[in-house]
């Protein structure tokens, strides 16, 4: 099977989410410099501090905080199961 990890990040006070789609999962500096490249880029000013992660089935969520704003990032690995002929 094919599979396809999605990771999409959250920042409150940004109005989109990112989301980035990858073969491989992120490691948590893989993780961590996407979020500060994030914080720069937006000029959210603070520290970038991991609080907790939580897992489910094929689910990670990372909650960090970047200064006073919540960032959340979800993990997600999606499998093809079944391909349709044309």
């Amino acid at each position: 099977m094919e599979t396809v990890i999605i990771a999409t990040i959250k920042v409150r006070g940004l109005p989109v989410p990112i989301k980035i789609a990858s073969q491989t999962e992120p490691t948590i500096s893989q993780i961590y410099k996407m979020i500060a490249d994030l914080a720069q880029k937006n000029d959210i000013p603070g520290d970038i501090k991991f609080k907790k992660i939580l897992q489910e089935n094929e689910q990670k969520m990372y909650i960090y905080e970047i200064g006073n704003q919540k960032c959340v990032v979800l993990i997600e690995k999606l499998e093809k199961v079944i391909e349709f002929e044309n």
